[in-house]
């Protein structure tokens, strides 16, 4: 029994080291950006990431502003100011943020690790070393940056549409006075809200991109192990991110 901890811990903590490892990487070695094939992946990742997300995105946000402004209302009576209180609290500041990860986890960090353990059973990334690139500058730098480029932009974009479609869907079906309300949410908002939101959203997307990246290529070289590395990246990508939301929560206090 304590052999089994003993793994079940030592397998956790080098999962840690890995992930930490893959971010330091990325932020170490920025300049490969200056090159033009790096920048290339880079801009294809946040396409992928961010831009492919938009629609998908705007559907989930729309339908959790409408239904969170409807149940707030019958929750909480007509009242603006605590209405609006709630709406920053669980939609804008936790949720709307956690919520733009978990897609861009199934989405983006699923794809990366199968991409990445696919190069590895393929002989790929041996190839890359072969010929004198780094891998960790061509694949891992791209997926870092772009990841956490497009999660805090797409947290934003989620944020807006929650804020103003949701209220304004809302309207038809009960009353809201939607004048003093987005004056009284807008007039709420502080700049300090919004630079712990885009931290926290930029943290968000290194551990997508960090689980994924480290989820793909530390896993065996075998084909049945590509699916694996896709269910592994959402599965420690998840964790992960509710334990730094955690550690958000506790530092904002």
């Amino acid at each position: 029994m304590r052999a089994s901890h003993t793994h079940v811990l030592g397998s956790i903590s080098s999962f840690f080291r890995l992930t930490a490892g893959i971010v330091v990487h990325a932020i170490t070695h920025l300049d490969a950006l200056r090159r033009r094939p790096v920048m290339a992946v880079t801009y294809k990742q946040v396409y992928f990431t961010g831009i492919q997300a938009l629609l998908p995105a705007a559907f989930a946000a729309v339908a959790i502003g409408f239904i969170m402004e409807t149940q707030m209302r019958g929750l909480l009576g007509s009242g603006i100011e605590l209405n609006v209180k709630m709406l920053k609290l669980v939609v804008l500041r936790e949720f709307a943020p956690l919520f733009t990860a978990f897609i861009v986890l199934g989405r983006s960090g699923a794809a990366i690790a199968s991409e990445l353990a696919a190069m590895k059973v393929q002989g790929e990334i041996r190839s890359l070393y072969l010929m004198g690139i780094d891998p960790g500058e061509y694949l891992l730098v791209p997926r870092v940056v772009g990841c956490a480029v497009a999660v805090p932009v797409l947290t934003f974009y989620f944020q807006a549409i929650v804020a103003g479609m949701g209220p304004a869907l809302a309207s038809v079906f009960v009353e809201i006075d939607l004048g003093p309300y987005y004056q009284a949410l807008f007039a709420s908002i502080t700049l300090q809200e919004l630079l712990v939101s885009a931290a926290k959203s930029i943290c968000f997307g290194l551990v997508i991109a960090a689980a994924a990246c480290s989820s793909g290529i530390y896993v065996p070289p075998s084909r049945i192990w590509i699916p694996q590395a896709a269910e592994l990246a959402v599965i420690r990508g998840f964790l992960l991110l509710l334990a730094t939301d955690a550690v958000f929560a506790l530092l904002t206090l």
